[in-house]
Order: structure tokens, then sequence, then C-alpha cells
């Protein structure tokens, strides 16, 4: 009696036929935006990256500048201690297990400034370039060559690249993480010692 009744009911209406129609819409409608659903998340994966490794250049950009300022280690040395670092913080992108070596910089550096690039001989590729300007003195290729005080700037650029985690086309467009930090020299005036007492 009550299958005659929903027969009847949904012969009156057609509300059966409806339901029947729309049984796969959800399907459908799930294949039509998962593409875009997957490629906001691979969006937000590789902006959430380009956060993650620019906290840790600019760390690093920070270290090479107080390294820099107390004026015992050439640019070279700095350059060493910033691989170090970065190695440190992020291990498996700066790998440790790679051979390296500092060459000549790959990129265009601007006047009256020098540098190094970290060269990966593993997996040959650039991992880093460090770049230095004497602001105050811009003659000044090297930290031990600067006086007190002097202003400075120390530059480090990663090529996105070798970073980032996805391998589909970069949906963000960036290239290079490029930091620049402006520091002071701290080095000591000279000064010298008297052998001889002052007289009394």
């Amino acid at each position: 009696m009550l299958r005659d009744f929903r027969n009847r009911s949904c012969k009156n209406n057609g509300w059966c036929r409806a339901r029947v129609r729309r049984q796969g819409v959800a399907a459908v409608e799930f294949a039509l935006c998962l593409p875009l659903i997957v490629l906001i998340m691979l969006g937000i994966w590789e902006v959430g990256r380009i956060v993650q490794v620019s906290n840790v250049v600019w760390n690093a950009a920070r270290e090479a500048g107080r390294d820099a300022s107390v004026g015992q280690d050439n640019l070279q040395t700095v350059a060493s201690n910033t691989l170090t670092y970065l190695q440190s913080a992020l291990p498996t992108t700066f790998n440790s297990t790679h051979t390296t070596s500092f060459i000549s910089p790959v990129v265009t550096l601007p006047a009256n400034t020098t540098g190094w690039t970290c060269w990966d001989n593993t997996a040959n590729q650039e991992l880093f370039t460090l770049t230095f300007t004497d602001i105050t003195q811009p003659s000044v290729t090297d930290p031990t060559k600067m006086s007190k005080l002097d202003q400075f700037q120390i530059g480090l650029q990663v090529p996105y690249s070798t970073i980032r985690w996805n391998t589909v086309a970069q949906i963000t467009g960036v290239s290079r993480i490029s930091i620049a930090v402006n520091w002071v020299c701290m080095q000591d005036s000279p000064f010298s010692i008297s052998n001889s007492l002052p007289a009394e």
C-alpha cells in the first residue's frame, strides 16, 4: 500500500525523476573543482616555502653582517660561515654532504660591490651569492679594510629554483630571494701602549 502511494506521488509531481537525474552531479562538480583546489593548495605550499626560506636567509644575512662588522674575517670567510649557518638551518636544502666551492659571482653586481658565489659542485648549481658594499668608503672591497663606524651593506641572494619544493611550473614567478642588511663597522680604533710610565 505504501509503495503504491510512493509510486503515485512520484508519477504525479516528477520528484523521483529529478532525484534520479541528480545522482551524479556531486561527482561532476568535484571533478570540475578539483584542478582549482589543487592549484590553490600548490600555491599555498609554494608561498609557505618562500616565507620559510626568506626567514632563514634574513637571519643568515644578519649573521653575516655581524660577522663582517667585527672586521676580523675577510669576505670569503664570512661567506663560508654563512654556508655553515644555512646548512644547519636548512640541512636538506643546503646539503652538507655535497662538495662546494666559492667562485666569482655568477650574477651581475652593482658598482663598488664585491662578492662570492657558493657553488654546489655535486648538483652543479648555485647555492647563494654573498655581496659586500662599503657605503661610507666605496673603494673598500673587504670587511677587514673598513674603518670604525663605516656603514656597509651585506647582500644575500638565493636562487629559488634550488630551494623550492614544487616540481611543477612556478606559480609565484619568484626567481631569486634577495636580502640586504645595513650594518656599521665595529672595529676597535687603533691605539698604542707606551712602555714607560709617566713621571710623577
